[in-house]
């Protein structure tokens, strides 16, 4: 009999897809925040908050599919 989970990836195991939807339910609220009351210009308010959104929602869309987010895919960061 063979474990199921050493032929898993780790990004596949539930806990770190928890941390990385909770993570990423925390980024698309930042994204909005930015996007509705920073107090910088129109288009470094637009472009700001819109990548943080759309990097939220892949890593909440990656969680759900247990996949890789974009983030995880820049590789380690010093």
């Amino acid at each position: 009999m063979t474990d199921q989970r050493a032929s898993q990836p780790f990004y596949a195991g539930i806990m770190y897809r928890l941390l990385t939807a909770a993570f990423g339910l925390f980024l698309i609220g930042v994204g909005l925040y930015a996007l509705f009351f920073a107090d910088t210009s129109t288009v470094a308010r637009l472009v700001g908050g819109s990548a943080l959104v759309l990097a939220g929602y892949n890593m909440v869309s990656s969680a759900y599919k247990a996949k890789q987010s974009w983030l995880f895919k820049l590789g380690p960061l010093p």
